[in-house]
Protein backbone atom coordinates (compact mmCIF):
# COMPACT_ATOMS: atom_id res chain seq x y z
CA UNK A 1 0.00 0.00 0.00
CA UNK A 2 3.08 2.48 0.63
CA UNK A 3 4.46 1.81 -2.19
CA UNK A 4 1.29 3.00 -4.07
CA UNK A 5 1.35 6.13 -2.03
CA UNK A 6 4.79 6.50 -3.19
CA UNK A 7 5.03 5.80 -6.72
CA UNK A 8 1.66 7.87 -6.93
CA UNK A 9 3.37 10.91 -5.36
CA UNK A 10 6.42 10.47 -7.58
CA UNK A 11 4.54 10.78 -10.67
CA UNK A 12 2.41 13.01 -9.69
CA UNK A 13 5.23 15.32 -9.09
CA UNK A 14 7.03 14.56 -12.10
CA UNK A 15 3.78 15.43 -14.29
CA UNK A 16 4.17 18.84 -12.40
CA UNK A 17 7.68 19.68 -12.72
CA UNK A 18 8.05 18.43 -16.38
CA UNK A 19 4.83 20.59 -17.08
CA UNK A 20 6.10 23.51 -15.46
CA UNK A 21 9.63 23.05 -17.28
CA UNK A 22 8.04 23.11 -20.72
CA UNK A 23 5.67 25.58 -19.71
CA UNK A 24 8.76 27.43 -19.36
CA UNK A 25 10.58 26.83 -21.97
CA UNK A 26 7.98 27.68 -24.40
CA UNK A 27 7.84 31.15 -22.44
CA UNK A 28 11.27 32.08 -23.49
CA UNK A 29 11.02 30.41 -26.76
CA UNK A 30 7.84 32.63 -27.54
CA UNK A 31 9.34 36.06 -25.67
CA UNK A 32 12.20 35.44 -28.17
CA UNK A 33 11.36 34.68 -31.01
CA UNK A 34 7.61 35.99 -31.33
CA UNK A 35 6.22 39.41 -32.63
CA UNK A 36 5.27 41.92 -29.81
CA UNK A 37 1.44 40.99 -30.66
CA UNK A 38 1.86 37.09 -30.11
CA UNK A 39 3.45 37.37 -27.09
CA UNK A 40 0.70 39.77 -25.76
CA UNK A 41 -1.58 36.85 -26.76
CA UNK A 42 0.16 33.83 -25.26
CA UNK A 43 0.77 36.09 -22.42
CA UNK A 44 -3.03 36.90 -21.70
CA UNK A 45 -3.88 33.19 -22.77
CA UNK A 46 -1.64 32.29 -20.05
CA UNK A 47 -3.37 34.46 -17.23
CA UNK A 48 -6.82 33.35 -18.49
CA UNK A 49 -5.73 29.77 -17.77
CA UNK A 50 -3.82 30.77 -14.39
CA UNK A 51 -7.61 32.57 -13.17
CA UNK A 52 -9.88 29.50 -14.47
CA UNK A 53 -7.29 27.13 -12.78
CA UNK A 54 -7.58 29.48 -9.51
CA UNK A 55 -11.44 29.41 -9.67
CA UNK A 56 -11.48 26.19 -10.49
CA UNK A 57 -9.80 25.72 -6.65
CA UNK A 58 -11.84 27.75 -5.34
CA UNK A 59 -14.81 26.01 -6.39
CA UNK A 60 -13.28 22.90 -5.20
CA UNK A 61 -12.96 23.75 -2.07
CA UNK A 62 -16.74 25.49 -1.38
CA UNK A 63 -17.54 22.06 -2.42
CA UNK A 64 -15.58 20.03 0.51
CA UNK A 65 -16.54 22.91 2.83
CA UNK A 66 -19.89 22.12 2.12
CA UNK A 67 -19.59 18.49 2.47
CA UNK A 68 -17.64 18.53 5.61
CA UNK A 69 -20.96 20.55 7.17
CA UNK A 70 -23.41 18.23 5.26
CA UNK A 71 -21.96 15.47 6.88
CA UNK A 72 -21.18 17.14 10.73
CA UNK A 73 -25.09 18.36 10.17
CA UNK A 74 -25.56 14.39 9.44
CA UNK A 75 -23.58 13.26 12.50
CA UNK A 76 -25.57 15.84 14.56
CA UNK A 77 -28.75 14.52 13.74
CA UNK A 78 -27.57 10.97 14.09
CA UNK A 79 -26.98 11.96 17.60
CA UNK A 80 -29.56 13.69 18.67
CA UNK A 81 -32.29 10.97 17.45
CA UNK A 82 -30.23 8.26 18.82
CA UNK A 83 -30.36 10.11 22.75
CA UNK A 84 -34.08 10.45 21.63
CA UNK A 85 -34.48 7.03 21.17
CA UNK A 86 -32.18 5.97 24.10
CA UNK A 87 -34.39 8.20 26.31
CA UNK A 88 -37.76 6.92 25.30
CA UNK A 89 -36.47 3.51 25.88
CA UNK A 90 -35.22 4.55 29.43
CA UNK A 91 -38.58 6.37 30.26
CA UNK A 92 -40.14 2.93 29.84
CA UNK A 93 -38.21 1.43 32.62
CA UNK A 94 -40.71 -1.10 33.41
CA UNK A 95 -39.87 -2.99 30.36
CA UNK A 96 -36.45 -3.80 30.69
CA UNK A 97 -34.16 -5.10 33.31
CA UNK A 98 -30.84 -4.33 31.71
CA UNK A 99 -29.21 -2.62 28.79
CA UNK A 100 -31.10 -2.49 25.24
CA UNK A 101 -28.28 -4.44 23.57
CA UNK A 102 -29.13 -7.89 24.12
CA UNK A 103 -32.96 -8.08 24.95
CA UNK A 104 -35.81 -10.81 24.02
CA UNK A 105 -39.91 -10.13 24.21
CA UNK A 106 -41.99 -11.74 26.16
CA UNK A 107 -41.98 -15.44 26.50
CA UNK A 108 -43.17 -18.17 28.14
CA UNK A 109 -39.94 -18.75 30.11
CA UNK A 110 -40.17 -15.35 31.60
CA UNK A 111 -42.31 -12.29 31.82
CA UNK A 112 -40.93 -9.40 30.30
CA UNK A 113 -37.80 -8.22 28.57
CA UNK A 114 -34.61 -9.85 29.83
CA UNK A 115 -31.13 -10.07 28.94
CA UNK A 116 -29.87 -13.30 26.67
CA UNK A 117 -26.92 -14.42 28.67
Amino acid sequence: MMRRVIWTGLGYSLGLGTSLYLQKRMRRTVERIAPEQVRADVSAKGKATVERAKDSVDRARDVVTDLREAAQEGVDAMRRERADLLAEFDAEEGLHSGPARGLRPETDEGKGFRPLH
